[in-house]
């Protein structure tokens, strides 16, 4: 009975959690370094359950929990990184930081070994 009243008290708290908030956040990334840093950068803060960047969109998917983090934080996480985030621009230092390839069009990136 004990084991019962636990699942039973499980499941309700379960049940009442907010599904995930989804977004898609359009980038100027262009390589897989890019996408690497991108979606390392978003699954370091707490709330983002997935991050999945398509290099053929530019965008990257997001899952995150809207009662731990805002989209805004997402877009200003990619912005530190030095790309685009929907209207928010790359910030200066961490754009310069970044490879020549990943500046440009992506042409002249080595691709990953």
């Amino acid at each position: 009975m004990r084991v019962l009243a636990i699942l039973a008290v499980l499941f309700a708290f379960t049940a009442m959690a907010a599904p995930p908030k989804k977004a898609s956040i359009q980038t100027n990334a262009v390589c897989e370094m890019c996408q690497f840093a991108i979606e390392k950068a978003l699954f370091k803060i707490d709330g983002v359950k997935k991050a999945e960047l398509d290099l053929v969109t530019k965008k990257v998917k997001i899952k995150y929990d809207e009662s731990v983090v805002d989209l805004a934080t997402l877009r200003q996480a990619i912005s530190a990184v030095g790309y685009d985030a929907d209207d928010v621009p790359a910030r200066p230092a961490a754009r310069e930081a970044l490879d020549d390839c990943c500046k440009g069009d992506g042409k002249a990136c080595k691709k990953p070994e």
